[in-house]
């Protein structure tokens, strides 16, 4: 665990991930937590030239992601990292005793019912720190959803 509070947040590319990075970052700036922006990658190719396209292809959303935020990104630490896993698994393990870890929610709307994706539903059942949900801007919502898990009963 750090001294410092740190928020963990998934970006995949997408809107959703773009809004969660917006909150974590807003949220950071409040509290003067810093961030690690994780983009998991799940493809790992051996390559031979050690150049990684799937890898390089994550660092590069997560750089736009940052660049999209513009100046809200100042005074916050960023940390930025581009793990090799499945999504759910890795954003967990990642989150482990860190202050929360964030997710943008790009499930659907049915019936009122929110139903969420799997690395959100994975995130929810499994992780170790508060879990906070953006939803997709544009959604009818209230806000993000924040969960806190209940204490593990070893």
């Amino acid at each position: 665990m750090n001294d410092k509070p740190r928020i963990v947040v998934g970006v995949d590319g997408s809107p959703a991930a773009r809004g969660a990075l917006a909150w974590a970052v807003a949220e950071a700036k409040r509290t003067g937590a810093s961030v690690l922006a994780l983009s998991v990658c799940q493809l790992n190719p051996s390559l031979d030239e050690g150049v990684d396209p799937f890898s390089e292809r994550h660092r590069h959303d997560l750089e736009a992601a940052l660049e999209s935020l513009g100046p809200s990104v100042l005074d916050v630490r960023i940390d930025t990292e581009v793990p090799q896993g499945v999504a759910g698994p890795v954003l967990v393990a990642r989150s482990a005793g860190e202050a929360c870890l964030v997710v943008g929610e790009h499930g659907s709307h049915r019936a009122d019912v929110l139903v969420m994706s799997s690395v959100t539903s994975y995130c929810l059942r499994h992780a170790l720190c508060p879990v906070v949900v953006v939803p997709l801007e544009g959604a009818r919502h209230d806000g993000p959803l924040m969960l806190r898990p209940e204490p593990q009963v070893r």
